[in-house]
């Protein structure tokens, strides 16, 4: 199931976002559950589906670090800066209780990260389409497989650079508006606010998350030297992921397994979150009793 093909049941989300080391989206009271959005999204990705999640606790959904609302230092977005800006955010809303992190893609790469180098902050992980790689010649090798615009902005060579460089600088920071039409016309069933949130970013904000977090390929260390558990999502669809890669990376790891969703693609948050939902309470059931 891709999103370019099936319209998004999606609806606006509740809560107040309060600013600090990152902007957060705040919901409910107790145990924490902490979303993580992937690539030009925002806190907004997470549609008012994921409200519910507020029933059983609190509900915190940040923008990443140099995305939506949160603050875009001049350079810094490396897996170290975004996990210590989201630690920070959590001492500043004063959540000393470890969090169910969920993320997806670079939300889930993330969330791995805190849990391998931070796992006091962490009660386990469910990371949904994490671009995982044994090297980055296997990262290289994925990203060729995907149409000419996802090469593009995927930083593989100076030209690509140089492209994406001159899209991001001259639509998304000086004519967001005109960005987000083209967008739409990319992706015709993407909600017109994750749309618009896809602009809010500036051209180190997304490079330098790109190269550093994805393209280094390290996540799948974190995965082997994080001590919470992770459950692992992929989509038999997802042409980001290599699932056999990723059933070798939990093989042999009690604590964390794979899901494989037969017929998804990449964007699970959009197209099935009643079934991410299921996953997420179920997770959050078997915690409550252990």
């Amino acid at each position: 199931m891709r999103t370019d093909c099936v319209r998004v049941d999606w609806s606006e989300p509740q809560g107040r976002v309060r600013a600090g080391p990152l902007a957060v989206r705040v919901l409910g009271s107790g145990t924490p559950t902490l979303l993580l959005h992937g690539l030009l999204g925002s806190n907004r990705y997470w549609g008012g589906a994921f409200d519910r999640l507020a029933d059983g606790g609190t509900l915190l959904v940040p923008d990443l670090l140099g995305f939506g609302a949160s603050p875009r230092p001049l350079s810094g977005y490396g897996p170290e800066e975004h996990g210590r800006a989201v630690i920070a955010s959590l001492r500043d809303l004063n959540v000393r209780e470890p969090s169910l992190v969920v993320g997806h893609s670079l939300g889930a790469l993330v969330a791995i990260w805190l849990a391998c180098n931070h796992p006091e902050r962490v009660r386990g992980v469910i990371a949904f389409a994490p671009p995982l790689f044994r090297d980055a010649r296997h990262m290289r090798r994925q990203i060729a497989k995907q149409g000419v615009l996802q090469r593009v902005f995927g930083l593989q060579n100076p030209a690509a650079t140089w492209l994406a460089r001159l899209a991001c600088r001259n639509l998304c920071s000086a004519r967001p508006r005109l960005a987000t039409r083209l967008y739409s016309a990319l992706r015709p069933a993407l909600p017109t606010p994750v749309l618009e949130d896809a602009t809010r970013h500036s051209w180190i904000s997304y490079s330098e998350t790109v190269t550093r977090v994805i393209l280094a390929a390290d996540g799948a260390k974190w995965v082997a030297a994080a001590l919470p558990p992770i459950v692992i999502v992929a989509g038999t669809q997802d042409r980001y992921l290599d699932v056999e890669f990723l059933r070798e990376l939990v093989d042999g790891r009690p604590h964390h397994r794979l899901e494989v969703w037969d017929g998804e693609g990449h964007d699970l948050p959009l197209t099935r979150p009643d079934r991410c939902l299921d996953l997420i309470e179920r997770w959050r059931r078997v915690a409550a009793r252990s």
